[in-house]
């Protein structure tokens, strides 16, 4: 007889499924409040965009308070405690910036699950959802190595970045920005060593027009900036970009070059990839953005050897094991957070998470960002996290319901940790309630992400535990 697929059921109390920012700390805050819990990730590390490169945005505001604390502060106290990471940088175009070790991430989320009890299934695909007649999501079905598995549990999570599982379900949901359905284009991170930064900075003294951000908002962004601050982004080379583009040298829709700093003093996380009019939630699409990013990764790797002085001999280190996505569904919720309700008494007193990152927009269609500042940060409001008409559970991430504005700044890496806190430790509440994670009490809530260490609006900063702030 041919062999054929195993079949597997296991039950939890919560499941969580996606590792990346949104996910990880929701099935970390769930284990740690008493749920038996599963974390269900489709690749082989733990982290998400935080294992590619990336720095974490989101850290601080932009007069330099703290936002986010709990597991998101924790992990990045842990990183630094390992080496991981120098900590947190203001900064006058992203306010904050946060360098991370993306091999490092990836430890450092195995050991906060395995501390906290979390089962993990690795290189595990989501295949369906199970949704009964009340409109409650009761399984999920996945799929690993000849094996298909049904999990059953209380509440489930949607971490996975697209809402494939509030998709599933059949929860609400539209596509893109507001009115036009333009997507913000992904970028394939790669990380690059063998440069002179000393030399790069010397030629930006003697062309201060290829400091790429003028705007008032950016007062101090200058090269001194960059040479006292050890991390941040460099932001500009708009006319050897534009001299590239007519030599038909760069063909990439982006009108300048950016780098981060990374954990490591010899390695620099290159963020210019920019991969448009794809839909990365259909599988063909995200496939063709994929050879896109590769071959950007070299025309950039060119154009780095040609057109920096400092960068003749730069050498790639390591390219990202996924496009980075900004941005594909957008899920209703029983609370939208829009622009007109940031700061709004219900928003205020509902919120669970803190969003501290500037209105962050890429084109779509062009080569441009449109950047808004944000003077104060402002809360996720929990009814953000509860889909419309589906029930059993919650949203996590970049899936939460916001208007397309709102999510350029609530769509970064440390916001989306600090709603899968709350989401996390609302599903074990949920769980320990014997109730539906819509009813839970928001206040008890909120208290418990207080004692927990989390920052919500109103609340004193409290200080990091070994986290220096630049």
């Amino acid at each position: 007889m041919r062999p054929t697929l195993r079949e597997n059921a296991v039950r939890y109390d919560v499941a969580v499924i996606g590792g990346g920012p949104g996910g990880l700390p929701a099935a970390i805050a769930a284990a740690r409040a008493g749920a038996r819990t599963v974390l269900v990730e489709r690749t082989s590390a733990l982290g998400g965009a935080a294992a590619s490169g990336l720095g974490v945005l989101g850290y601080l505001d932009r007069s330099g308070n703290q936002a986010l604390g709990g597991i998101a502060q924790e992990v990045v106290d842990r990183l630094v405690a390992m080496g991981g990471s120098p900590g947190h940088f203001r900064c006058p175009v992203h306010n904050s910036i946060t360098p991370v070790s993306p091999d490092l991430v990836k430890i450092v989320a195995v050991q906060m699950c395995q501390e906290a009890g979390v089962d993990i299934l690795f290189d595990h695909e989501l295949l369906d959802v199970g949704v009964d007649d009340t409109d409650t999501v009761r399984s999920v079905t996945v799929y690993g190595k000849l094996t298909r598995t049904r999990i059953d549990a209380e509440v489930f999570i949607d971490g996975t970045g697209d809402g494939d599982v509030a998709y599933l379900a059949g929860v609400p949901h539209t596509l893109g920005q507001d009115g036009t359905q333009t997507m913000q284009p992904s970028t394939l991170m790669f990380t690059v060593t063998n440069y002179d930064l000393p030399r790069f900075w010397a030629f930006l003294d003697d062309n201060p027009e290829e400091m790429g951000i003028k705007e008032d908002y950016a007062a101090g962004y200058d090269v001194d900036f960059l040479r006292r601050t050890r991390g941040h982004c460099y932001i500009g080379l708009t006319e050897r970009v534009a001299d590239a583009r007519s030599a038909g040298t760069f063909t990439i829709p982006r009108n300048q070059f950016i780098y981060i700093s990374t954990a490591s003093e010899r390695m620099l996380a290159i963020n210019t990839s920019r991969v448009t009019r794809i839909d990365a939630s259909d599988p063909v699409q995200l496939s063709k953005g994929l050879e896109t990013g590769y071959t950007q990764v070299w025309e950039l790797v060119e154009f780095m050897r040609s057109a920096m002085p400092g960068f003749e001999n730069v050498e790639i280190t390591q390219i990202a094991p996924a496009l980075g996505i900004r941005e594909t569904r957008h899920f209703a919720g029983e609370v939208r957070l829009t622009m007109d309700t940031l700061y709004s008494e219900a928003t205020t007193s509902q919120a669970i998470a803190l969003s501290a990152y500037n209105i962050d927009i890429h084109s779509g269609t062009g080569d441009g960002i449109d950047l808004q500042v944000v003077e104060e940060p402002f809360g996720i409001p929990f009814g953000s996290l509860v889909p419309q008409g589906v029930d059993g559970l919650l949203l996590s991430g970049r899936t939460i319901s916001v208007d397309s504005t709102v999510f350029a700044a609530a769509r970064v890496m440390g916001t989306c940790m600090a709603v899968g806190e709350a989401a996390g430790l609302a599903a074990a509440i949920a769980v320990r309630a014997g109730g539906s994670p819509k009813d839970v009490d928001v206040t008890e809530l909120r208290q418990e992400l207080t004692a927990r260490g989390a920052i919500l609006p109103g609340a004193v900063p409290r200080a990091s535990v070994g986290t220096p702030i630049h």
